[in-house]
């Protein structure tokens, strides 16, 4: 049981250390990653078959999907325009 509290408490110093650009970043990139994982769930889609239709391979495409991919916005408007959905609204 302490090692649970002492590994919450190391955890909670973490994120109050963590610059809120950071935190900014990673909430954005799990946000894209759940808009596409339901997309693809969403039309019966495999990572394969969506990697073919945008080009990439499917490790890629997994790496995205874990939400600690730093998108470049060349790479959101193709997943965007092969999708035909925003998966960046500003």
């Amino acid at each position: 049981m302490r090692q649970a509290t002492n590994a919450a408490k190391l955890f909670d110093q973490i994120v109050a250390e963590t610059p809120p650009q950071l935190k900014k970043q990673l909430d954005m990139s799990f946000a894209i990653a759940d808009k596409l994982d339901a997309t693809l769930k969403e039309r019966g889609m495999t990572q394969r078959e969506f990697a073919r239709m945008i080009g990439h391979s499917e490790a890629e495409v997994s790496r995205w999907l874990s939400g600690t991919h730093n998108f470049t916005l060349s790479t959101l408007v193709n997943i965007s325009v092969v999708l035909g959905v925003d998966v960046l609204n500003i």
